[in-house]
C-alpha cells in the first residue's frame, strides 16, 4: 500500500512540473535608449538590475545613451523612423526594442518588468528579426566614422571586482593586525 501511495504521489509531482517544450537558445537582445539622468530610465534599469536572475538566459540587455551621445541618437531616430513611431513619440526614452517590436516608456515596476519578459519571450514562437542590429549595419555601411557606444546592463551595473575587494581587505586586514600589534606592544612597555 505505502509503495502505491509513494508512486501516485511521484507522478502526481511530476506532473505538475512545468514544461516548457519551446525553449529557445536563440539569443534575444533587449536594446533600451536611454537618456542621461533620466529618472524613469535608471529606475526601469535599476530594476531590470535587481531582477536579473528572473531573465531567461537567452535574452541580453543592451543600453545606448541618446542625450550626450550624437551618434547614438542617429542611431534612435534610424529606427524611430523604420519601425513607423509616432511624432509625438520620437524623443521619447525609455524607447525599448525587441526584435523588429518596440515599446515606449517603462517605470521601472513589476507589470512593466512583465510586459517586457511576455515581448521578449515571444519571439519563441515566431521568427526573430533583429532590427538594432541590421541598422547598425546599414548605418556603418554608409558612416564608417560612426562610435557607437553600447552598454550591457551587466557593465552597467557591474560590482566590484573580486581581485579588487580580496585587496582590499588583505590591506585593512594587515593594517588592523598592525594596530593590534602596536596596542599590545605598547602595553608591555
Amino acid at each position: 500500500m505505502k509503495k502505491i501511495f509513494l508512486i501516485l504521489l511521484t507522478i502526481i509531482g511530476l506532473s505538475s512540473l512545468p514544461i516548457n517544450t519551446k525553449a529557445s537558445t536563440e539569443e534575444i537582445t533587449i536594446y533600451f535608449f536611454r537618456g542621461y539622468s533620466c529618472a524613469h530610465c535608471e529606475g526601469s534599469l535599476e530594476y531590470l538590475n535587481n531582477h536579473q536572475d528572473e531573465i531567461p538566459d537567452n535574452i541580453k540587455i543592451v543600453t545606448y545613451e541618446v542625450w550626450k551621445n550624437k551618434d547614438n541618437e542617429k542611431l534612435h531616430q534610424e529606427l524611430v523612423k523604420k519601425l513607423d513611431v509616432p511624432s509625438k513619440n520620437e524623443e521619447s526614452v525609455p524607447f525599448i526594442i525587441v526584435g523588429d517590436e518596440y515599446k515606449i516608456g517603462m517605470d521601472g515596476t513589476k507589470a512593466d518588468f512583465d510586459d517586457l519578459m511576455t515581448l521578449a519571450t515571444s519571439f519563441n514562437e515566431k521568427d526573430y528579426e533583429d532590427v538594432v542590429s541590421s541598422t547598425i549595419k546599414e548605418m556603418q555601411k554608409d558612416n564608417k566614422d560612426l562610435e557607437l557606444k553600447a552598454i550591457t546592463l551587466e557593465d552597467l551595473y557591474a560590482g566590484p571586482n573580486k581581485t579588487v575587494t580580496i585587496i582590499v581587505f588583505a590591506v585593512f586586514g594587515v593594517i588592523i593586525l598592525g594596530f593590534i600589534g602596536m596596542i599590545l606592544f605598547s602595553r608591555k612597555n
